[in-house]
């Protein structure tokens, strides 16, 4: 059985023709997993769910091409790309390269896919002034996203910033899916999404096109100073089980423990 549905593959297969202008290569790092409970280490358990809905993709458009590389044994090669964590998803084109960690499933799925269309292009709907600063940052930036599935404010945060990152390669995205990954949530002392991280710069909630523009323009000059923005709505940071359990009106468990989750996929345009 597919992940992606059979009548949603048409949907995304059709969003593709009309928008996808270029190649775009998707590399997916995954980890075995031992079956030893690491404490300091969440486990990795929806890789070969990435690769699927990676390979189910990629059979819809002929510009797609998917590439898979283990972690320990590609080690050097991770270790030169950043990559720490599986399952991590790349995607390549025109220069740009946007790191997505985790199963980018629910309200974050549409995006994910809209990503890939931005990296096929190499351009962006940015708006010009915007374009003209981002020209100007030519020292390497490191911009992390922490979003949820659940949340509509991490879905426009990562559209957002994956068009950034498309604009100006010298700003290297991560995005991470953070419901999956409690004990790293604890280890960040992550309490709303979505967060953002400029070369370790911290500010929760949501950014404008033109207020990330100027932190980012900000930090590369050397001033932290926070852009005072219109709107910081956040979410609270819920783990895969508490969320679920919140969709069916429970309460979340008092030690949730990350189980098998649905794919909660969503189309573009639906």
């Amino acid at each position: 059985m597919p992940i992606i549905p059979r009548p949603d593959q048409v949907a995304i297969a059709q969003h593709l023709i009309e928008h996808l202008a270029g190649r775009v290569g998707i590399d997916v790092w995954t980890r075995p997993e031992s079956g030893i409970l690491l404490p300091d280490r969440d486990p990795s358990e929806h890789c070969d769910d990435v690769v699927t809905v990676m390979r189910e993709l990629v059979s819809l458009h002929s510009s797609l091409s998917v590439t898979r590389y283990d972690l320990e044994k590609h080690a050097a090669r991770a270790a030169e790309e950043g990559i720490e964590r599986a399952p991590t998803t790349v995607l390549r084109g025109h220069g740009a390269r946007l790191h997505f960690v985790g199963y980018f499933s629910g309200l974050l799925f549409p995006v994910f896919v809209d990503s890939i269309v931005l990296v096929g292009a190499g351009a962006t709907p940015l708006q010009p002034e915007s374009r003209v600063a981002l020209a100007g940052i030519t020292m390497p930036v490191t911009l992390e996203l922490l979003v949820a599935p659940y949340d509509p404010l991490s879905a426009y945060l990562l559209r957002l910033a994956s068009a950034v990152a498309v604009e100006q390669h010298a700003i290297r995205l991560v995005a991470t899916e953070m419901s999956e990954f409690p004990i790293l949530a604890g280890q960040r002392s992550l309490a709303e999404v979505p967060t953002t991280i400029i070369n370790g710069r911290r500010f929760s909630g949501l950014f404008s096109e033109a207020e990330l523009v100027e932190q980012l323009r900000r930090i590369v000059e050397g001033n932290n100073e926070p852009v005072i923005r219109e709107r910081t709505a956040a979410s609270p940071y819920l783990t895969a089980d508490e969320a679920r359990a919140m969709a069916l009106g429970a309460q979340p468990p008092e030690e949730p423990t990350i189980a098998e989750s649905p794919s909660g996929l969503i189309i573009p345009g639906r």
